[in-house]
């Protein structure tokens, strides 16, 4: 299968949320990985790594702690039904994110992006280095899904992995000092999602309110 260019795998890139038992050819993977890394990085820090988990075991115990992780998120970031008690509501929290998340068990890859501090900035510029480093890491990860996308693979940018960050380093052994800032699946979806959500279209907001020109106030629209 043919690649498509990048403005038409940025075009088409989806968050997929749907995935099949499809494995990822060795080659796809390892190029989609090489262009995630030829992500733009301040003065070549490369404070980066990325874990690829491949192993049954671990990637169905990476989806079940995803799927955990975002029944928690559900639960806080969501209103409770009414009447409903906070056991009641947990419950369905937990039971929306089997369904909607409910392949993540059988998903052939999960990516983990990780920071590891290079400590090259002086102590008092400590937080400017770690946002220079979580902007890396967010080059290369898009460079990962626009890849990704060009070759037919899904992915989705995940935080769910926030709520359960103690289970998920003990299994893919990361030290406390690296950050965790941002997990994917990657595989074949069942199928591409069209549009957005209802619920997110609603809020989407068009492109020309938030291109300001020459200033700020001065936007498009």
């Amino acid at each position: 299968m043919s690649s498509m260019d990048a403005l038409e795998a940025i075009r088409k890139r989806r968050s997929v949320r749907s995935y099949t038992e499809q494995p990822v050819s060795d080659e796809d993977l390892d190029e989609i990985l090489r262009l995630a890394l030829l992500a733009p990085t301040g003065g070549m820090a490369q404070a980066w790594s990325l874990i690829v988990v491949r192993d049954e075991d671990k990637r169905r115990a990476f989806g079940d702690l995803i799927v955990k992780g975002g029944g928690e998120y559900f639960r806080t970031t969501r209103p409770a039904p009414k009447d409903a008690t906070p056991e009641e509501h947990a419950e369905q929290a937990i039971g929306y994110a089997k369904k909607v998340l409910g392949s993540y068990d059988e998903v052939p890859v999960w990516i983990a992006a990780l920071i590891v501090p290079r400590q090259a900035f002086p102590e008092d510029q400590a937080s400017f280095e770690r946002d220079a480093d979580m902007v890396s890491i967010a080059f290369a990860m898009e460079n990962l899904m626009v890849a990704a996308r060009a070759k037919g693979l899904a992915t989705v940018p995940t935080i769910f992995h926030y709520y359960v960050d103690k289970e998920l380093r003990e299994l893919l052994d990361v030290p406390n000092e690296v950050e965790i800032p941002l997990v994917s699946p990657l595989g074949y979806p069942t199928e591409w999602p069209e549009g957005l959500p209802p619920r997110l279209k609603e809020i989407r907001r068009p492109w020309r309110t938030l291109v300001h020109d020459d200033a700020w106030g001065n936007p498009r629209a």
